[in-house]
Formats: structure tokens, C-alpha cells, sequence
């Protein structure tokens, strides 16, 4: 069965080997009628979502240009599918959302609006992940309170994250016996004491920023994993490897990485975590694991098709985009 299905991007002078052109691609090669459409160009025009898009007439490699968007303000609608492969500016969040959520209401999606919006945080992976496979959190927006959590133990050591930021940005490591603690906690909840002395608060508003906190877990080093899941199904991912002077593993910043492989438990924990993901929206995402622990969700563009390929030299893409309709279909979601 093939279907009509709009994918959400981001606008770029050319494809990289990255989702934007591997899911087209292979939606297209399996034969369904895939149309791209720029996300920031969402609009509503007389009550219909429309959105700036144009119809794939090819697969898309790496160089390729990016099409023209030959269709302004075209119906959004008139689809059977809709994958949202790209966030927004920050500037245009709620806007962006609110277009998606409507568009939502009358077509369906392959992670559900509300859900991207909601679940796509570090704040919200206790609404999915069961508590004993999550490392201890929170998530503050006060300097006082995150220092005497990191002061009460001198064993233990915190990862420092933004909330909605991903690609390692702003991740700091501390613990009581750091030098830069006091910095590092302050700068991550928004540096408010020496920007009110600076500006005072009448005059910037509220500076105070949240961020989590997460235990550190050890085992990170040796065993981390970003799995690729498709419907209730670990099609793939890769293998990370740390540099010896960064605690970070992002293979953003050039880390180093290898094919996937799952034990026995890590494969049988990763579909109940589908199933759970799939009942609360969502039918493709990337999950960050050191098993038994989650650290993050990825769920709008998460990277791993294209470093699995890399790693193995397997395209994987046709199996995924399939087990992901396979899900919708078995869901009810499409017919």
C-alpha cells in the first residue's frame, strides 16, 4: 500500500546524509508519493494549514541541492501522512506548534504534535522511561538549591544539561570538588545574581534558566548506545566512543563510533520502551542508553540511520521507514 506523505525539513542549500534526505529517499524507493515542505513556511490561510513544498521526483544523496519549493502555500492537508523531521526557530515555538498541533487534528503523524512538543525534553523522560532506568534528576532553576545538591555528596558526580538543546551544547560535568561548581551551576540556571547587580531586574525581566541535573552514570564510558527505534523496533544505531578528555560523546564534536549491537536484555527493554513510546505518540525516535539507564530522548531528527550506515556500510533506511508504517497501520493510525 502506498500513501501520500508530507515531510517536514528545514530548508538548506543541499542534502547532507542526514534524515532529511535518507527518510524521503526512502519513502520514495518504497514507492509512496513524498512531498517536502519547508517547516518554517506553515501558515493558515482561510482555515487550511498550507505550507510551501515540492513533490520528490528522485532519491536524494549527499550534495544534492535542495529542491525548489515549487508549490507556495499548497494545501498541507491533503495527505495521508506527515513526518516532521526539524524543530523551529526558538523565536517561533509556540507558533510553530500550535500550526503542527491543528494540522494534527486533521492529519495524521508519525510522532504525534502534542508529543514532540511535550516529550522532546529532558524535563519529561519519567513520563516514559520507569523510574529505575532513569538516573537520579532534577530539573531547577535555582542556583542554591542545585548547589547544595552537588555540595551533599562529594562522590557523586552531575552532568549539567539544557533542558531543549541538544549536539552536547552547554553540558557541563561537576561535583563538589570543582573549582568552577559555583560558575558552572550558575551559568546553567541563567547567571541571574551578577546579571540583576548588572541590569537589575526591573530593567531584564526574570534571567533565571532551567536545567537539569542528572547522576553521572560510569558505565557511560564503556557502553553507550543511541538506538534508532521504529514502531516497537531497535532497527539500528551505533556504538559511542568518549574522548579521553571530554565526558561527552556526541558524534557532533567528532567522537568516534561503531555498528550497533544490543545484548539480549538491552534488546527486550528497548521494545517495552517502543510500546510505552508508541502508546504516548510516538512511532520513530532515537533513545540514549547506558543500560539499565536512559539519559535522553531524541524524537524530532534523531540522528542514527546515517551513522549506522557509516559504521557498516548497510542501509537500513527502506527496513526502518517500513517497520515505522507497519506500526501506524497496526495502531490504527493509518489504514
Amino acid at each position: 500500500m502506498s500513501y501520500k506523505i508530507l515531510v517536514l525539513v528545514s530548508e538548506a542549500a543541499k542534502f547532507r546524509l542526514d534524515n532529511h534526505s535518507i527518510i524521503p529517499s526512502a519513502l520514495h524507493r518504497e514507492g509512496h508519493d513524498v512531498h517536502i515542505g519547508d517547516i518554517d513556511t506553515l501558515c493558515l490561510h482561510d482555515n487550511t494549514v498550507v505550507v510551501d513544498r515540492v513533490r520528490l521526483s528522485e532519491e536524494y544523496l549527499t550534495g544534492h541541492d535542495f529542491p525548489a519549493l515549487s508549490e507556495s502555500y499548497a494545501s498541507a492537508e491533503d495527505f495521508d501522512l506527515v513526518w516532521v523531521l526539524t524543530g523551529t526557530h526558538p523565536e517561533a515555538l509556540a507558533d510553530s506548534f500550535q500550526l503542527l498541533w491543528l494540522l494534527n487534528q486533521r492529519v495524521p503523524f508519525v510522532n504525534d504534535a502534542s508529543a514532540l512538543f511535550y516529550l522532546n525534553s529532558k524535563i519529561t523522560l519519567g513520563a516514559a522511561v520507569p523510574a529505575e532506568h532513569l538516573p537520579a534528576s532534577y530539573v531547577s532553576n535555582d542556583f542554591e538549591y542545585l548547589t547544595q545538591l552537588v555540595e551533599s555528596d562529594e562522590n557523586r558526580t552531575w552532568v549539567l544539561k539544557p533542558t531543549n538543546e541538544g549536539c552536547g551544547a552547554g553540558v557541563y560535568f561537576v561535583n563538589k570538588n570543582e573549582r568552577n561548581r559555583p560558575a558552572l551551576l550558575q551559568a546553567a540556571t541563567g547567571n541571574a545574581v551578577p546579571r540583576y547587580e548588572m541590569y537589575s531586574r526591573n530593567i531584564i525581566g526574570l534571567s533565571k534558566r532551567y536545567t537539569a541535573v542528572q547522576e553521572y552514570i560510569p558505565n557511560v564510558r564503556s557502553n553507550e548506545k543511541r538506538v534508532i527505534i521504529a514502531g516497537s523496533l531497535p532497527v539500528c544505531g551505533f556504538r559511542r566512543f568518549h574522548f579521553d578528555n571530554d565526558d561527552r560523546a556526541n558524534v557532533t564534536l567528532g567522537t568516534k563510533f561503531e555498528g550497533l549491537t544490543l545484548t539480549p536484555e538491552e534488546d527486550e527493554f528497548v521494545r517495552a520502551l517502543g510500546k510505552r513510546m508508541m502508546d504516548l505518540g510516538i512511532f520513530y525516535s532515537g533513545i540514549d542508553m547506558a543500560y539499565p539507564y536512559i539519559m535522553e530522548f531524541n524524537l524530532v531528527n534523531p540522528g542514527g540511520l546515517n551513522y549506522s550506515f557509516r559504521a557498516t556500510g548497510v542501509d537500513q533506511s527502506s527496513e526502518t521507514v517500513n517497520a515505522v508504517l507497519a506500526a501506524l497501520r497496526a495502531a490504527g493510525k493509518i489504514s
